[in-house]
């Protein structure tokens, strides 16, 4: 019985660890995930590389990203900020989604932005001006679930969805979120 009981140890102790290295955003969401929101299937993924974020001294936040495309409507990136993550810095990220450089940006280049608010987590859309040439629809939602910070953001030239379908694709990456 050792001999067995050595065979299995040793067989979880060398998965083990690439088990625990497949943490990966891309690994957030299904193609059926993103087809019953987006109603198109996802297509390549590409890992993003992001820094650490620096949260407090001594204390760096590690962001996985990911880049999925759904042809032929558009792009999903996913950015899951591994926790454990303060109830703090959860409502900063959402507060950074909504305020930035690049939606100040949209906003005047005349983007109809529309918000909302759920628990732990904030949606925007902002839609392009008709007079837009090469207008990009942009849906993302930002906020916290299982401990960990979670930013989804969808991008098409043709549609956008609505807060609600972003939360909806918020919620199943959450639900993947280990």
């Amino acid at each position: 019985m050792r001999p067995f009981s050595l065979v299995v140890f040793l067989i979880v102790a060398l998965v083990s660890p690439a088990i625990a290295e497949d943490k990966s955003a891309c690994s957030v969401l299904t193609s059926s995930d993103i087809e019953s929101v987006t109603g198109a299937k996802m297509g390549m993924t590409q890992p993003i590389h992001f820094d650490d974020i620096p949260a407090a001294p001594n204390r760096n936040i590690k962001v996985l990203g990911c880049l999925l495309s759904v042809p032929p409507t558009g792009q999903i990136s996913v950015a899951w900020y591994v926790g454990p993550v303060t109830d703090e810095e959860i409502a900063q990220l959402i507060k950074m989604s909504k305020d930035n450089v690049g939606t100040s940006d949209l906003k005047k280049a005349n983007y109809k932005e529309a918000s909302k608010d759920f628990p732990h987590a904030g949606c925007s859309t902002m839609t392009p001006p008709a007079s837009a040439k090469d207008g990009m629809y942009l849906s993302y939602c930002a906020g916290g679930i299982k401990g960990h910070g979670l930013s989804i953001t969808y991008m098409s030239p043709t549609k956008g969805l609505t807060n609600d379908q972003t939360k909806a694709l918020f919620d199943k990456a959450g639900a993947h979120v280990r």
